[in-house]
């Protein structure tokens, strides 16, 4: 009997937290920040490889 009540109290959190979720809504700059953020994150390898490349080149024909 313990274990239904446990199960039934935890699936009503659930169902509340989501409900609440769902109707939680964030501002459009935190989005846009957020967005942003992502971006840079996932091209963050591949963008500072070609800052370094440029900067040796631009370097190198300087001298």
């Amino acid at each position: 009997m313990g274990v239904w009540i446990i199960t039934v109290g935890v699936l009503f959190v659930f169902v509340r937290l989501f409900q609440w979720f769902q109707g939680f809504m964030l501002p459009f700059p935190i989005y846009l920040l957020a967005g942003a953020f992502l971006a840079i994150a996932s091209n963050y390898e591949k963008g500072l490889g070609a800052l370094l490349k440029q900067i040796h080149t631009t370097s190198d024909s300087s001298q």
